[in-house]
Parts: C-alpha cells; structure tokens; sequence
C-alpha cells in the first residue's frame, strides 16, 4: 500500500547535510487549502497564529524524525464547562 499524505500533517526529519548555518532538521508540513483559507478569515492582523504538534517518531528504516501536525489555535471557551 502506497503512502497517503494527511491533511495538515507532515514530518522533519534529521539534516543529513547538516554543517554550523543549516537547520538541526528539516521536512515539509501539508497544509489544506480550506484550512489556509479559514485561519486566515480569522486571522486578526496580518499574521496568522498555526498550532504545531509534534510527536517522536521511528521510520521504517529505524530512522528517528517528528511527525506533525497542524490546527487552529486553541481558544478557551469563556464561562462554560471547562470538560467539555
């Protein structure tokens, strides 16, 4: 079965070129077009707040790397049931 890439997800893996003035990692994160278009409808000013979240992960190649993922930022919910 063929890897499908997931909306708004994506992985940074170990730079293997790595020299003093390159990045520690580097990798591509998806973004869906729809949800490009939402957070900057809602965006307040001219930037737009993205959450990351990343989790350690292992290829199958044994290879260590974060796979992420990206949301709207969370916005607590004023005077209501804060378990909901």
């Amino acid at each position: 079965m063929a890897f499908e890439q997931k909306p708004n997800s994506g992985a940074l893996f170990p730079n293997d070129k790595k020299a003093d003035t390159h990045p520690d990692m580097k990798g591509d994160l998806f973004l869906d077009k729809t949800f490009l278009i939402d957070m900057m409808d809602q965006a307040k000013g001219s930037l737009v707040k993205i959450s990351i979240a990343t989790w350690k992960k292992k290829s199958a190649k044994g290879l260590d790397y974060l796979s992420m993922s990206a949301s709207a930022p969370y916005v607590k919910k004023e005077g209501g049931n804060p378990w909901e």
